[in-house]
């Protein structure tokens, strides 16, 4: 009965965060409609981190292994099962293509036109669509047990799927937000774009398995393995970009670096401080400890900061080519409006009678090598 109430919970908060963000996009967008759909776009590009780090992990288990995946699986089938609406979630955003992007309307210097066109464009994007959905589909009922990588004479099925999940993943940040000013490059973002978002999926399947008692504290030396994977993925994701800064600071070119200029000034500091603070320093040194990463308080914590400075990174990313203040209540609503309905939709997946119930026991079993 309490797990019953807690689960009403759960659902009621994602329900209330829908409605308010509903009615906040529907008044931002009759307010300032490219506002509302840079902020959709932001927020796809948030949540879409959840499904492709869930897809990610499990293809990474079927060629590595680990006694993690047994207490991570329920939680993955839940985000992996978000996929077909956070892949689609792109549409109210592109409807505004015109208003977003630049090279929709280009200038005759513009020399790569081939590929930054409309169509090219839409049907890319639909190419993602149908392969992501696949790999999630074949990630949720594939030859595998839970707890279990897939049969070794099949595993180069995994391999593949992570190449082109890679590949995929990378055009698509170059699409999607590289092109929002099409005249800066960088040959590293499409690694910085991919390890956020799988930092964004880990995080918060890691923050689940934190607070659900049958997870977390049943099992904290497994939540220590899926926090490590954690804590380098973070260092990952502050190095690339590091690098990336860096290096375009030492060129001094003038097609790059009026990007960080516009970024690193004014209203859009506060979100790049928010982003590096959250998302690099306080995990580096929360995880950097065993007794941290075994700590279902620490990593919960640790988790919903990274969750935040996610959030703060897109605006910082998206938000400054079309825009001169910074972050407000539309991006918020964005936010909530798109998750409540993903967060609607991976708690039914938890419900599921093969997943994991609140503060019960596993019903599967977890397998020991």
């Amino acid at each position: 009965m309490n797990a019953d109430r807690a689960w009403a919970r759960l659902n009621l908060t994602a329900l209330c965060a829908l409605v308010l963000g509903v009615v906040g996009c529907a008044v931002g967008a009759a307010i300032d409609v490219t506002g509302f759909f840079g902020a959709w776009l932001c927020t796809f590009l948030f949540w879409l981190g959840v499904p492709l780090a869930g897809i990610t992990l499990v293809l990474v288990h079927d060629l590595s292994g680990g006694e993690w995946m047994a207490t991570a699986r329920p939680v993955l089938n839940a985000a992996i099962a978000t996929m077909p609406l956070a892949s689609l979630a792109g549409i109210p955003a592109f409807i505004g293509l015109h208003q977003l992007y630049s090279w929709t309307h280009p200038a005759p210097s513009l020399g790569n036109t081939s590929y930054l066109n409309t169509h090219a464009f839409l049907l890319r994007y639909a190419a993602y669509i149908v392969l992501w959905n696949l790999l999630a589909a074949f990630a949720l009922w594939g030859p595998r047990q839970d707890g279990e990588p897939i049969a070794p004479a099949l595993s180069w099925l995994s391999g593949l799927g992570l190449i082109l999940l890679a590949f995929s993943a990378a055009f698509a940040s170059i699409d999607w937000i590289l092109s929002l000013e099409p005249a800066f490059w960088s040959s590293i973002f499409p690694m910085i774009a991919g390890s956020a978002w799988f930092n964004t999926g880990l995080a918060l399947m890691l923050f689940v398995v934190a607070v659900i008692p049958a997870l977390g504290d049943r099992h904290r030396g497994q939540m220590a393995d899926i926090a490590a994977i954690l804590l380098a993925t973070t260092i990952l994701w502050a190095y690339v970009d590091f690098m990336q800064f860096l290096i375009i600071w030492e060129e001094n070119l003038k097609s790059e670096i009026p990007w960080y200029l516009l970024r690193i000034g004014g209203p859009w500091a506060g979100a790049l401080f928010v982003s590096v603070g959250f998302g690099f320093f306080v995990p580096f040194f929360a995880l950097l400890t065993y007794p941290g990463k075994r700590s279902c308080a620490v990593v919960a914590t640790v988790c919903s900061l990274i969750l935040i400075s996610r959030i703060a990174d897109k605006w910082w990313l998206v938000l400054p080519e079309f825009r001169h203040a910074g972050p407000f209540w539309l991006d918020a609503a964005a936010i909530l409006a798109l998750g409540g309905l993903m967060l609607l939709l991976f708690f039914w997946g938890l419900r599921d009678p093969g997943a994991v119930r609140l503060g019960a026991i596993p019903s599967w079993k977890i397998h020991h090598g």
